[in-house]
């Protein structure tokens, strides 16, 4: 495997993890949760793993509730 690739196999849990951070931040939680499992089943240790499974909760939990966006008050 040569370097470049290796590196971005390596990025994949904080490229999504970012992404779900960003539709976090929109109100989009549906796609945060979509995002943080994505980056559950790309992290590389156990403390990454358990952070992700909070997050897929927590987003879980504000979509069904219908919680609002960024611009909702």
């Amino acid at each position: 495997m040569n370097m470049k690739t290796e590196n971005s196999a390596r990025n994949n849990y904080g490229l999504y993890a970012v992404g779900a951070g960003r539709a976090e931040r929109n109100g989009e939680w549906g796609k945060a949760a979509e995002l943080w499992q994505s980056a559950m089943s790309h992290a590389r240790t156990s403390h990454c793993r358990q952070w992700a499974e909070a997050r897929i909760a927590y987003c879980s939990n504000a979509a069904a509730r219908g919680w609002g966006g960024i611009n909702e008050s």
